[in-house]
């Protein structure tokens, strides 16, 4: 067994020596386990959220029909229309265009649905799976077929090298992390230079639709952004180029690191 080169210890930052079928860091005398189909750099952490939307998706259950349910479910209410899996796959690839043969993220990568199709794409070099929650990643596990590779990790402490990621997606997750602009800046620090950053999330609209999304928000205990807010987030932590399509309430947002890429 190797270790991927991009993974480091979230703790320290430090380098990583495979232990068993896990990992150690020695500067932090940390162990991280892999016993489960992923490496668990969370392994004290139990299935344990903030607010109603968060603590769902450590549901077993939600895992199980996360995808062909849950997920379409959300989308065709926040849009007013069906899902385009198709079309939402295409635009991500096209916002991941300057990643292509190099490591990619997919965070709160859930049952790994997207992470699976990124890999078979064969456009990249090695596709990772974030996730925190256990029933997301047992069932991601469980589907991979040795496609991504799924970690536990925290978005807002990420187990990757500074500047070593090529391209980072965030499907339909953004609105559930408890703290957003820390996860942005954790995103901004592992992506190279000209690397990409495409996610999705929820926006709010207008009138009458607005105080409904307000309330959905509160009663699910999640994000409702306006676009300035998340064009404003990225800009901040040197996210530059910003740019968006929405459907209703949807949103699909991208932009790149700053700076040139590495020759």
């Amino acid at each position: 067994m190797s270790l991927p080169s991009e993974l480091c210890c979230p703790a320290c930052r430090g380098p990583l020596a495979v232990e068993g079928v896990g990992a150690a860091c020695r500067a932090c005398d940390l162990r991280y386990p892999g016993d489960r189909g992923y490496l668990d750099f969370l392994p004290d952490l139990g299935a344990a959220g903030e607010g109603l939307g968060p603590r769902l998706m450590h549901s077993r259950a939600l895992a199980r029909v996360y995808e062909r349910l849950w997920r379409p479910f959300f989308v065709t209410v926040a849009s007013n229309g069906l899902p385009d899996y198709r079309a939402e796959f295409e635009a991500v690839l096209a916002a991941l265009a300057s990643a292509e043969g190099g490591a990619v993220v997919d965070l709160s990568c859930g049952p790994g649905f997207t992470g699976r199709k990124l890999a078979e794409s064969g456009r990249f070099a090695r596709v990772f799976g974030v996730d925190w929650s256990l029933a997301m990643l047992a069932r991601a596990a469980a589907d991979n077929r040795g496609l991504m590779r799924p970690v536990r990790g925290d978005v807002g402490r990420l187990p990757f090298k500074t500047a070593s990621i090529a391209g980072v997606h965030a499907g339909a997750a953004f609105h559930v992390w408890p703290d957003p602009p820390a996860a942005v800046a954790e995103v901004a620090r592992v992506v190279r230079p000209g690397g990409a950053f495409v996610a999705s999330t929820f926006a709010h609209t207008s009138g009458l639709r607005r105080r409904f999304e307000t309330v959905v928000s509160r009663v699910g205990q999640f994000h409702v952004f306006e676009v300035d807010q998340l064009r404003g987030m990225l800009s901040a932590h040197g996210l530059v180029d910003f740019d968006c399509e929405r459907r209703g309430s949807l949103i699909l947002f991208w932009a790149r690191r700053a700076g040139a890429p590495a020759a």
